[in-house]
């Protein structure tokens, strides 16, 4: 079995346990789905569960009856788990998340190389170096989008369309767009001067770029 795994009542009333060793899970109702739970209230694809790295990211998918996170509810955007987390599925399902190594090791932000976004603080991460004092709201949002995205090319409209939502795309001006850029790549070289993780390519747009290599884990 994965050292990541979920646990919870089956339909059946049993214990289940369901490892988390693909990059993608996803818990329903129906096949597809990798995690079957065939209770009415919960949908036919009802949440997506995605690893990225060494975080395992939770997200719902358009479920009638919601997904909660400790009691929170978790839309479309992902949030990330935690060792320990209960998840609520259409409130008639409950399931923990267990990742043993999140609580031996400590925290996994700052054990990876790179860029790290923590969906529930909002903290910012860089090569184990959290940025302080926080980033803007402009700024973190177009840093959650490259994240999101990591590695694929953000073009200029889906970051005007995320940072500025009700504005008119041609009524932004190139320097807002030039400005909110350098001003984020200022703040992440402020923490990390020695590394330049957001690439942007003229003509195209801008990218966050993964690291090249990952740090190795801690005994």
């Amino acid at each position: 079995m994965s050292n990541v795994w979920l646990s919870g009542p089956q339909p059946d009333g049993k214990e289940g346990q369901w490892a988390l060793d693909q990059d993608e899970v996803i818990i329903g109702r129906e096949a597809p789905a990798t995690i079957l739970l065939t209770l009415p209230r919960v949908s036919r694809l009802h949440a997506r569960l995605t690893r990225f790295n060494r975080s395992y990211m939770l997200s719902d998918l358009g479920s009638r009856n919601g997904t909660f996170v400790n009691g929170t509810p978790v839309g479309a955007e992902a949030v990330r788990l935690s060792d320990g987390d209960e998840i609520v599925l259409g409130g008639v399902v409950t399931l923990h998340f267990h990742d043993p190594d999140e609580t031996v090791d400590g925290p996994r932000v700052g054990r990876v190389k790179g860029v790290w976004v923590d969906d529930l603080s909002r903290d910012v991460w860089v090569d184990a170096r959290r940025v302080d004092p926080p980033l803007s709201a402009a700024q973190l949002t177009l840093l959650r989008l490259l994240y999101r995205r990591a590695g694929e090319v953000v073009t200029r409209a889906d970051l005007i369309a995320a940072v500025w939502p009700d504005a008119d795309p041609a009524g932004v001006s190139e320097e807002a767009v030039d400005g909110l850029i350098k001003r984020l790549r200022a703040r992440l070289r402020e923490t990390q001067p020695d590394a330049e993780y957001v690439e942007v390519r003229r003509g195209h747009g801008l990218r966050l770029i993964p690291p090249a290599t990952d740090e190795p884990r801690g005994p």
